[in-house]
């Protein structure tokens, strides 16, 4: 984990995902790469259009070299990178990451309150549901802990075995960051007894799924994780073709909203 993209817009939210992201880039020797972006302004006048976007460019160009100076200053020993851009901020972030040059995403988020700004929810899943690499997105009351205890919902109905790639992802994932890896799969029908499910990978290596039960995937997993002492949630999304979308409940976004721990998202 070299390379690690942190999404900036200056607020106190995203303030913490950087300081976040410092922590990680500590433990894992990581490069901080900041990155800001502003709409262009609209103006009919093309020589005050011209003069606008230079003096916006220069004022997030000094409070991007403020922010890399206090990161340096902070936490000695981080490399930091800083990048300014005009564009549309979830498609620019997504736009940078097809580059292929990061390993991972720290971005921040509001939740269900506060005003919708740059790091807002909206803005977060949009960059998360299409990021080649995994996304941790930081909510406002988030205070990094060194990630020791790691917890993933899987859904068994989809094959756990046909998400094998993700599954192993995951693992190395937990081994960089010399964290203990929980499985666990959400039963909703208390009709059915689910018996604990045990896979083996092609390695050898064993996954041992717990079955919890709940009224709602969502309700189980916040339960599952209220009762245990948990570092990081990870969530494995699957990727929906557009007419799949329309006919499944987008449980990821209410898991976004109310879950209160950091949630690392990867794709399969």
């Amino acid at each position: 984990m070299k390379k690690i993209l942190v999404p900036t817009d200056f607020t106190t939210l995203s303030d913490n995902a950087i300081a976040f992201a410092c922590q990680i880039a500590l433990q894992m020797k990581s490069e901080i790469f900041l990155l800001t972006v502003q709409s262009l302004p609209a103006s009919d006048d093309a020589s005050m259009a011209v003069e606008l976007i230079n003096t916006i460019q220069e004022a997030n160009e000094s409070k991007l070299k403020e922010a890399a100076e206090t990161i340096i200053q902070t936490h000695k020993g981080i490399k930091v990178s800083t990048t300014f851009s005009f564009g549309i901020p979830s498609i620019t972030v997504k736009d940078y990451l097809e580059s292929g040059e990061y390993d991972l995403v720290v971005m921040g988020t509001k939740g269900i309150s506060g005003v919708d700004r740059f790091l807002f929810g909206s803005v977060a899943e949009s960059v998360s549901k299409h990021s080649p690499c995994p996304v941790i997105i930081v909510h406002a009351e988030n205070v990094y802990h060194p990630v020791k205890h790691i917890a993933v919902p899987i859904d068994i109905n989809y094959k756990f075995n046909e998400s094998h790639k993700v599954v192993h992802k995951i693992v190395e994932l937990a081994e960089v960051f010399k964290a203990e890896l929980d499985w666990f799969y959400v039963n909703t029908d208390k009709g059915i007894k689910q018996e604990d499910i045990h896979f083996f990978l092609e390695d050898g290596k064993k996954i041992d799924i717990e079955t919890v039960y709940g009224d709602t995937v969502e309700k189980g997993i916040t339960s599952y994780c209220n009762s245990n002492k948990l570092d990081l949630l990870i969530i494995i999304k699957r990727d929906y073709n557009l007419v799949q979308q329309l006919f499944n409940r987008n449980i990821f976004a209410e898991i976004l909203q109310y879950q209160s721990l950091p949630i690392m998202v990867v794709h399969y």
